[in-house]
């Protein structure tokens, strides 16, 4: 089921997070990187991503659930996965259990069917900006944007609107964008209740 949540004005259904296209965002970055990546530089590579997409298209790659964590903003889905591979059908074929911070490819067939061109475009772009920052270098960057309120200790999440003002987008485009946000979630409810009447 899509996740619903509430905004300043009306509640805002947010589109399934897509285990499959993040599974191969991170693999092209771990390609980058040489086969291997830290989970740390990983999982906020993955939230500019997205935040990119965000700014550029008004739409995320993954659609991952953003969480503010002490080290700056978080994809909450991603993160899960890095930590817990074995919990992901599709991510396992492609990742090692992290060790002492690390991730590596285990598989050499990097499969792109759910990216676009224009995505796999962005994702470079990206890679270039940040994917050589430091540890420092990254949380201070991550620290620095709009959307990042420090939880202390804890989590919070990221209201989706809170991010997409931050990443530029304010009145009827702001307007735009939440209804195209609707009519995806809206879409993938369809389509897994006639799954749901077709095998029940």
């Amino acid at each position: 089921m899509s996740n619903t949540i509430m905004s300043d004005t009306s509640l805002l259904a947010i589109p399934e997070f897509n285990e499959r296209r993040t599974t191969q965002v991170a693999a092209l970055l771990a390609h980058y990187s040489g086969g291997q990546i830290s989970v740390y530089k990983l999982v906020k590579l993955i939230y500019l991503i997205d935040r990119t997409s965000l700014e550029r298209r008004g739409r995320p790659v993954t659609f991952d659930r953003p969480y503010n964590l002490p080290f700056g903003p978080t994809p909450s889905h991603t993160y899960d996965l890095v930590c817990k591979p074995w919990e992901g059908e599709y991510w396992s074929q492609y990742f090692s259990r992290p060790q002492g911070y690390i991730i590596k490819l285990i598989k050499d067939d990097i499969s792109r069917d759910e990216l676009s061109q224009a995505q796999i475009d962005l994702i470079n772009d990206v890679f270039k900006e940040f994917g050589n920052k430091s540890f420092g270098q990254l949380k201070n960057h991550l620290h620095s944007l709009p959307e990042f309120d420090d939880p202390g200790g804890s989590s919070n999440p990221i209201d989706w609107n809170t991010l997409l003002k931050a990443t530029g987008w304010s009145d009827e485009d702001l307007i735009t964008i939440r209804q195209e946000f609707d009519a995806k979630a809206k879409f993938e409810n369809m389509l897994k209740n006639m799954e749901n009447d077709n095998t029940g």
